[in-house]
């Protein structure tokens, strides 16, 4: 299980979306912290994008702009400070189509988490990340930009396929350093193909052909929390994944997941997501906008 599979996996209980922004005159917004992941695609025009403690990025079109971790940014036809911008608000519009006096053209696309944090590998990411609208790119601009133009049967599922697509696309960008360690990525191998074992650092360490002692180090360095913490997360995530996307009952997703009893599960999985299971797979998985006639917006005393 490589990191980046591992990062998307674990975003894939909240709820995805995109849609375009038609922008004219001095546009601009700022978007406040959220806890998930997302991206602005520039078709059309020029920009600066800027996030709270970073540096500011120009953009132009066909380049892409990475938020990994929910870092407050913004998002501007000029270089503007963050404070002087207006809070980004989703609001209906009437308009269809192109607007063809659009100053810019951007698709907003986003992974929202409603409860959990995103994978540390995104955490420990710049604030923002530009890519330029080079190879593999251009070719998933103009699919997810035909998907966000107009609603037709099968929108909802090819928009959160594009958008996991995208995602993975530009944190390969990222070139994350490769796993040099062939022993944590054997322990990673075989959490992965079997989160329900009865996993201890004990055992993992054995798949490593490591100490515990040296196991343990390079676990947490390597990864960003030690063995045993690494183990839950994958559990729970999981069944996330599983309360949202199935009706298996709960007493089911325990045991698959590797839990003795359902007891168990639900206080682990309330430690990590703040409400019971039966809750979060009730709960509206999102605060995300309308797919349809939707845009982010802003303007300066407008």
């Amino acid at each position: 299980m490589d990191v980046i599979t591992e990062a998307i996996g674990g975003l894939r209980s909240g709820v995805s979306y995109a849609h375009r922004v038609d922008e004219t005159d001095d546009w601009g917004w700022s978007h406040p912290p959220f806890e998930g992941v997302g991206f602005y695609v520039l078709l059309h025009g020029e920009g600066w994008a800027a996030a709270e403690n970073g540096p500011s990025y120009r953009v132009t079109a066909g380049d892409v702009v990475l938020c990994p971790n929910g870092a407050r940014h913004g998002f501007s036809r000029r270089p503007r400070p963050l404070d002087d911008l207006p809070t980004c608000r989703h609001e209906k519009t009437a308009a269809e189509g192109e607007d063809r006096n659009a100053e810019a053209r951007v698709i907003c696309g986003a992974y929202r988490l409603t409860r959990g944090r995103v994978h540390p590998f995104l955490r420990g990411m710049p604030p923002l990340v530009a890519v330029p609208g080079l190879g593999a790119e251009r070719a998933l601009v103009a699919l997810l930009g035909q998907e966000v133009a107009e609603e037709r049967h099968g929108t909802a599922a090819t928009r959160a396929a594009l958008i996991d697509l995208m995602l993975v696309t530009l944190l390969r960008s990222y070139a994350p350093p490769e796993e040099d360690d062939p022993g944590i990525a054997a322990a990673l191998d075989a959490i992965h193909e079997n989160p329900r074992a009865p996993w201890s650092v004990r055992r993992l360490s054995e798949v490593a052909g490591l100490s515990r002692t040296v196991f343990t180090g390079r676990f947490s360095s390597s990864i960003g929390k030690p063995p045993m913490a690494y183990v839950s997360s994958v559990r729970l995530d999981l069944a996330a994944r599983l309360l949202r996307g199935t009706t298996r009952p709960l007493s089911a997703i325990a045991h698959e997941v590797g839990y003795a009893s359902e007891f168990a599960f639900a206080a682990a999985f309330r430690r990590e997501y703040g409400v019971p299971p039966g809750r979060f797979r009730h709960e509206t998985p999102a605060e995300a906008p309308s797919q349809e006639g939707t845009r982010c917006s802003g303007r300066w005393g407008r």
